[in-house]
């Protein structure tokens, strides 16, 4: 799995390749760079492209050399394949925090030279932060890409506000659910309400986990190495019930092949999985699911911020594309307040919603710079920072 998962993802749309002169020149004229980091993927390209050039894994693999070899290279995306060096693999980020700040640069180095072939000192860049980043990791971002990478201006922006940009929205509820993080998160005149924003530790990566437990449990025997291959019978075979005492009671079977041309048959398993992000306690984890946390959040807000909420929840996220999430999400939303006028939107494109955001604030950013990440305290909210 580990192997398979530090592999480059193909584009899923041409690679938009942009060569680069040298010069100060040349710098004025080159479009800004942008850079969705994910627990699961950096989603990496060009600012004003409707779409992301490449998608690279975040896990980074370490060599297992001989006594005495340097044992600090990293090896990522492409420096995996084809490669016969033993490894261990490692995710520096883990539900939406950097744990392990160089292998970090060395993916965005990687990403630059080898993915995007460009030099970072003549590009300006926008980087996406969860909601609740820290000054502190702002700071670190910004010593990484300024003195790591020799950027001549970098952005830094709330991944839930670009998410709102996508939609076209400058007032929302964002309820966003990636790789291995979710987040509910008013924003309200461009201000993220942070006291009461969650961010929870559940997402798909454990929705994929859950249900290879389902799977072993009925009989196969697959192991964490075999990620990979239950990422895609997820993708492919799950789903999210309307009613899921029904389709417990009467599962629809399907055949699943797997890369060494078996077939496994999945029946209740297909619904059951994408319980996790409305039950968590399923899977062991003491954390509310996003509906009572949505619910939680709608119910702390102002009456005049409530009205404007519950009339612009935006889902977003990668976790939120499964088959019938949303149409559950708004069922159980109007069940649960009844008395309001629960309106979700839902865009076909909100797996990449970061990204599409980002071009509200990206394509104008030759014009930023050097000290543009520094911002007193107070615009911190604002997506300044």
């Amino acid at each position: 799995m580990a192997a398979a998962g530090t592999s480059h993802m193909k584009s899923e749309r041409d690679s938009h390749v942009s060569a680069t002169e040298g010069s100060v020149m040349a710098r004025k004229e080159t479009k800004a760079v942008v850079l969705d980091i994910g627990t699961g993927y950096l989603k990496c390209g060009f600012a004003g492209e409707p779409w992301p050039s490449c998608f690279v894994s975040s896990m980074v693999a370490k060599p297992i050399w001989e006594t005495g070899r340097n044992q600090e290279e990293t090896f990522v995306g492409r420096g995996l394949q084809n490669s016969s060096i033993p490894f261990t693999f490692t995710n520096p980020i883990k539900h939406g925090i950097v744990e392990d700040w160089d292998c970090v640069q060395d993916t965005l180095q990687c990403i630059f030279q080898a993915e995007l072939k460009i030099q970072p000192e003549n590009h300006a860049v926008l980087v996406s932060v969860p909601p609740l980043c820290s000054i502190m990791d702002k700071g670190k971002y910004a010593e990484i890409l300024f003195e790591g990478l020799c950027l001549p201006a970098i952005h830094i922006a709330y991944q839930s506000h670009l998410s709102m940009y996508s939609y076209g929205k400058t007032s929302a509820l964002v309820v966003e659910s990636g790789h291995g993080v979710s987040h509910v998160v008013p924003i309200y005149e461009g201000y993220i309400l942070r006291s009461i924003t969650t961010t929870v530790d559940y997402a798909g990566l454990d929705i994929t986990r859950y249900l290879m437990q389902l799977l072993n449990e009925s009989g196969n025997t697959f192991t964490e190495n075999q990620l990979n291959i239950i990422q895609d019978l997820k993708e492919k075979c799950c789903y999210t019930s309307l009613d899921l005492t029904r389709d417990l009671n009467s599962p629809q079977q399907i055949d699943y092949e797997l890369p060494d041309g078996h077939l496994i048959t999945v029946g209740k398993e297909r619904c059951l999985c994408a319980e996790v992000l409305f039950k968590p306690e399923l899977f062991g984890l003491q954390q509310p699911g996003l509906l009572q946390l949505t619910l939680n959040c709608l119910k702390k807000c102002d009456e005049d911020i409530n009205q404007k909420m519950v009339g612009n929840i935006l889902l977003c996220g990668g976790s939120t594309m499964m088959e019938g999430f949303a149409n559950r999400f708004q069922m159980e939303l109007a069940r649960m307040c009844p008395n309001d006028n629960i309106i979700t939107a839902v865009s076909p494109q909100r797996r990449c919603s970061v990204w599409i955001g980002s071009g509200f604030t990206g394509v104008n950013m030759k014009n930023l710079v050097l000290p543009a990440f520094l911002k007193s305290a107070s615009e911190e909210d604002t997506g300044l920072l």
